[in-house]
């Protein structure tokens, strides 16, 4: 890492870099045109100090927490169906991902329920 972004912090779950990654994060979840697509553009007309190479980390970073994120919440669906709780996903990803505040917790749990129940038939 370079630059700005290493000095933005550790994994820690306040501080400027995990405001960053669930700057990211929350991009990366967004609905409507901008729906799974790459959160670089995005990001950098917010934070325009970041190069191409932290850009890149951080899109590839809250992919990558996004597709555990939903998952993981599948997964607990499978299991438990209409009783999946959403502290049992918490604690799942905030086990992998300390840094995912939240807020970025809640959409989490929605998006991949909403897709779980959609798959499963009951949406």
């Amino acid at each position: 890492m370079t630059g700005h972004f290493r000095r933005r912090g550790t994994d820690t779950a306040a501080g400027p870099r995990s405001d960053l990654l669930n700057e990211g994060l929350h991009l990366a979840m967004a609905w409507g045109e901008d729906w799974l697509q790459p959160i670089q553009e995005r990001l950098a007309q917010r934070h325009p100090e970041l190069s191409r190479r932290e850009l890149d980390e951080i899109d590839a970073i809250c992919r990558t927490a996004m597709r555990f994120g939903h998952d993981e919440v599948y997964d607990l669906a499978l299991k438990s169906g209409v009783d999946t709780k959403r502290e049992d996903f918490d604690s799942i990803v905030s086990a992998r991902y300390p840094w995912v505040n939240g807020r970025n917790l809640a959409q989490l749990f929605n998006q991949g329920m909403y897709y779980a129940w959609k798959d499963m038939g009951f949406a």
